[in-house]
């Protein structure tokens, strides 16, 4: 039975630590941008890594349950693998999410100074 289901639980665990790699990321920012807890409002910096946060756990419940069923019911490999990818996207997607926001906000200052 574990070789069965090995691969998907490579996956999963590494999803959990990404989303503690996101946590995290939201208490660096929380200490950078002075926003307390339980406060989710602040510089639009300290919100954009909030809210990427937040959209990738609102789908982890979903993602996970897809895996484990894919990979039981349908090809273990496949669905390691279409893990894989998917995390690999939700990383992505934080990381661009977390950088529009710094590149806006240099953008907007660098008009102020100008204007």
């Amino acid at each position: 039975m574990q070789d069965q289901i090995a691969l998907l639980a490579a996956v999963t665990i590494l999803a959990v630590l990404e989303q503690a790699y996101f946590a995290l990321q939201v208490i660096y920012a929380r200490r950078k941008y002075k926003v307390s807890p339980p406060g989710t409002s602040g510089p639009p910096e300290f919100e954009r890594v909030f809210r990427a946060q937040a959209n990738c756990s609102e789908y982890f419940p979903l993602f996970v349950s897809i895996l484990w069923v894919a990979g039981i019911f349908f090809h273990q490999g496949l669905a390691a693998l279409c893990g894989l990818l998917y995390l690999c996207a939700r990383y992505q997607y934080f990381s661009g999410y977390v950088r529009s926001a710094q590149k806006s906000f240099k953008m907007k200052t660098e008009t102020n100074l100008v204007g």
